[in-house]
């Protein structure tokens, strides 16, 4: 399995240990597989990064440690975008406007994509955010 800069992975690490890798007791599973709607109108999947490690971060406006560590994922992102990683916003947030007034203040160049009925936050079990997971 690919590692991540450690950088990416302790960005936005819940556990705090940054570890990608599973263990023998909790092995690595499929992520699933989503389509949604960028802050730039795209339809995006993560196997349109396919080849690469993908960062997907679970946020939302309303979230004040997401909006803490949004600062530090693109710096993360501005190091290893060219690296063979790429970063992905997975907004829980209704409202697109406060999104993208939100990551127009914060800088934010990465992909953010828009899930305004935690769909997909659902299909990955999303408890608590921000929630980060490395996708291979």
């Amino acid at each position: 399995m690919a590692q991540p800069p450690e950088e990416i992975r302790k960005a936005g690490s819940q556990s705090g240990d940054g570890s990608a890798e599973g263990n023998s007791s909790n092995p690595a599973i499929p992520a699933p597989e989503f389509t949604l709607n960028s802050l730039d109108g795209r339809e995006v999947s993560p196997s349109d990064f396919w080849g690469k490690v993908v960062v997907l971060n679970f946020w939302a406006t309303w979230c004040d440690p997401c909006r803490a560590e949004m600062p530090n994922l693109e710096r993360a992102y501005q190091a290893y975008k060219d690296k063979n990683v790429e970063l992905v916003g997975i907004s829980m947030d209704t409202d697109t406007q406060l999104v993208e007034s939100f990551v127009k203040e914060v800088g934010v160049t990465y992909t953010i994509l828009l899930d305004p009925s935690n769909q997909v936050a659902s299909d990955y079990a999303i408890r608590a955010i921000p929630t980060t997971y490395i996708v291979d």
